[in-house]
This record gives structure tokens, sequence and C-alpha cells, in this order.
């Protein structure tokens, strides 16, 4: 491959890394949230910013240069093409037409793959916030309960501790309504989370098969040049 698609490769096979790294069941979400959130990453963002879009539109005419090829060397038929000149030119076109193809994968994926990233991230930190908002509301319902408890357990019927216990009671309802709500919140994020978990994965096995189907491709090619030179 050229220098470019080398680094097209090169840049498609650290977001793969990357991926498989956001995938781990291990590491948790508070994990990540606290490293898409500490001065180092934000320094990597603030100053890799510029090159990274500049990265994503040379894929973006990669890319487009790579379904350009695929189309000029799918265009004739090489049924229909004269041979007689030159016997080696079928095996020329269709070896040209491969590259272009893997070239067409590998510049596809990076683009898919950097939206996977970007919405993983997303969901990510999102998921961290619900679950750190869920147990700031658990830990306020836990205080207010208690505070309730003690003061329904005390003797003095009067009517200023009664007013509060009232008030004690209304707190602690909307702190238990916050919590099922924040419960919830979490749970879609978490289900958002395992899809696109899902999807990088499935994405990954079908580039794996596509690749190896190239290779094959390529391999039958050059067996059937090397015969038609002896």
């Amino acid at each position: 491959m050229s220098l470019q698609w080398n680094f097209v490769a090169g840049f498609l096979y650290a977001e793969i890394i990357c991926c498989l790294l956001l995938c781990i069941p291990f590491i948790s979400s508070k994990r990540w949230h606290y490293f898409f959130s500490s001065r180092l990453f934000a320094l990597f963002v603030s100053y890799g910013n510029m090159a990274f879009m500049i990265t994503i539109s040379i894929l973006v005419l990669l890319f487009a240069d790579a379904v350009r090829e695929v189309r000029k060397y799918s265009l004739p038929d090489p049924q229909q093409v004269n041979l007689s000149n030159n016997p080696n030119a079928q095996d020329h076109i269709l070896m040209l037409l491969f590259r272009a193809q893997r070239n067409l994968y590998i510049s596809g994926f990076a683009l898919f793959l950097f939206l996977v990233l970007r919405r993983l991230i997303l969901l990510i930190s999102g998921t961290a916030k619900l679950e750190a908002q869920s147990e700031a509301a658990i830990r306020q319902a836990q205080s207010a309960t208690r505070t309730a408890e003690s003061l329904m357990d005390r003797d003095d019927d009067s009517k200023e501790d009664s007013e509060v216990v009232k008030e004690m009671k209304t707190e602690v309802e909307k702190m238990k309504q916050k919590l099922v709500e924040a419960r919830q919140e979490t749970k879609a994020a978490q289900a958002d989370v395992e899809a696109m978990k899902s999807q990088a994965e499935s994405t990954n096995k079908e580039y794996d098969r596509l690749m190896s189907e190239l290779e094959k491709l390529q391999k039958q090619a050059a067996e059937g040049s090397v015969k038609k030179d002896e």
C-alpha cells in the first residue's frame, strides 16, 4: 500500500483498539468519565482538535477517491474487452479493482468507527453523569428520611414540629420521585451503551471477514497472472 493508505490503515487500527478498550466490561463508566474530564484529555482535545478535523477531512477525500476508483475499474465488462494485444490486461484491471475495493473498505470503516467512537464516548459520559446524579439523589433521600424519622419519633406535638415533619415528608416524596426518574434514565443510557458496544463488535467482525475475502481474491488474481505469464 502507498503511504497515505498505510496512514488510513493505521488510523483504522487505532480506532479498533479504542473501541475494544471502551467495550471492556470491568472498566466502569465513572472511570472513563473521570478520564474524559481530566486536564490531560482536555489538553489533548484542545491541541489535537484541528489536526483531528484535518484527518477526518482527508479520510472523506480518500473515501471519495476510493469510490471513484471502484466505479472506474468496474465499468468495463471483462468479456467485452479485446485482449488480443495484451492478454494480461484483464488480470491487471482486476488487480486494480481489488486494490480500489480494499481502499474503499479501509476508509469506509475508518469513517464509520469514528462515528461509533464519538457516540460511545457521549453515551459513557452521559451514563456516568446519570449514575452520579442517582447516587446523590439516593444520599439526599436517605438523609431526608433519617431527619423525618427522627422528627417523627419525637413526642413534641407542637404545631411548629408538625409543620416541619410535613415539609420533610413532602421533601422525601420528591426525592423518591427524582430517584425513580434517575434510575430509569440510567437504565436507558446503559441500554444505549450496550447496543453501541454490540454494534462496534459486529462491525469489527465484518471488517475482518471482508479483509480475509479480499486477501483470497488477491491471491487468486496473483495466481492467475502467474499462470498466464508462464
